[in-house]
């Protein structure tokens, strides 16, 4: 349920046997939910319109990653000047990343699981160069906030998160490695 290729490398790090389904959904979320409630709400839409596509006996896996600051949702930047604004708002702040998980089975029409992890990352000031810089390499519009933890902006700004390091690539891989027990024995 996930075209992200961070999500992809850590599914095939923990040894799993995975196939990606896009599935091209609006991410629109009511706008009376927490920034928790909001990926939740994402990652279980996604479960939902995975689930008829599964065959029986296949697990399904959907995820969604939220940037949140002072009330404001930081989606994927639509180009350059949205990733400036985005990478401007959040440089020599403190954000919350949001990154939540569902794991769904075709014999049981309910998800399984949702989990939501939250990582609070801070940043360093980041003076403009860098900024054009980083988007111009690694044009990061399909990530949440316009940032990858795990590219040079991250090793370069990040001054402390606090939290789970996966979450904010995208994937907290000890909760679904805890989610997946009862399936890998």
């Amino acid at each position: 349920g996930s075209q992200s290729p961070r999500r992809a490398q850590f599914l095939k790090d923990l040894g799993l046997s995975f196939t990606t389904l896009p599935l091209g959904l609006d991410e629109t979320a009511p706008a009376h939910l927490s920034p928790a409630e909001t990926a939740t709400f994402i990652s279980e839409l996604k479960a939902e319109a995975l689930l008829p596509l599964l065959q029986k006996g296949q697990l399904g896996l959907t995820s969604d990653t939220e940037v949140w600051q002072g009330g404001r949702r930081f989606g994927k930047a639509a180009d350059a000047d949205a990733a400036k604004e985005m990478l401007q708002d959040l440089s020599g702040t403190t954000h919350e990343v949001h990154s939540s998980m569902t794991l769904i089975n075709p014999d049981n029409l309910i998800p399984l699981s949702s989990v939501v992890s939250t990582v609070v990352v801070d940043f360093h000031p980041i003076p403009q160069w860098a900024m054009d810089h980083y988007i111009d390499t690694y044009q990061p519009f399909d990530k949440a906030g316009a940032y990858g933890i795990q590219e040079w902006i991250g090793q370069a700004y990040i001054k402390r998160i606090e939290g789970n390091y996966n979450s904010v690539v995208g994937l907290d891989t000890a909760a679904l490695v805890h989610m997946l027990e009862p399936y890998l024995q």
